[in-house]
């Protein structure tokens, strides 16, 4: 468990080589550590997953958003728009099965893009509103609180709350 909470062994390199990589993924599998680049790479088709930052003492949490991951609605993973509409505010919630993300979302603006929130329901992400959508849950979440709601009663204050506690655990 140490070995896990601390950067492991001294001497570590990413994959493509760089020395002394600061960033580890609590999603995915392994504790292999990366530089910048390489997690940015690496989290293109997985923009939700929670990034540690190791800061000479421990990990420190991290938002793909603080790296500059931008999700693009309306193409592919890790393809641009030429003309892209940023979500308002550049803030934009996702409720996720594993917490609450803050990602920085831009919708399609090409000239045969579909309306805002069927983009987001093309990413099995289900909008709160369809007019200028803010927030938005994943399909995994929703089916997730559906059978903890005929199963074991739990009500969506409960849940949203489960979820919050997982993002951030200190309050």
């Amino acid at each position: 468990m140490m070995r896990l909470n601390g950067r492991g062994s001294e001497g570590v390199t990413c994959s493509c080589g760089a020395v002394s990589p600061q960033f580890q993924c609590s999603d995915c599998h392994g504790t292999q550590m990366f530089c910048r680049e390489c997690t940015l790479q690496n989290h293109v088709y997985h923009p939700l997953h929670r990034i540690e930052i190791w800061n000479r003492s421990f990990f420190q949490c991290i938002t793909l958003k603080q790296l500059g991951v931008q999700v693009q609605l309306g193409h592919n993973p890790g393809e641009r728009c030429y003309k892209p509409s940023p979500a308002a505010g550049d803030d934009f919630v996702v409720i996720g099965l594993d917490g609450i993300h803050e990602i920085a979302l831009d919708f399609c603006g090409c000239a045969s893009a579909q309306i805002q929130y069927k983009q987001l329901l093309r990413m099995r992400w289900y909008p709160a509103t369809v007019s200028e959508p803010r927030t938005a849950a994943t399909f995994t979440v929703l089916q997730h609180f559906h059978i903890l709601s005929f199963e074991s009663k739990v009500s969506a204050y409960e849940f949203y709350h489960s979820l919050a506690r997982r993002t951030d655990n200190s309050g």
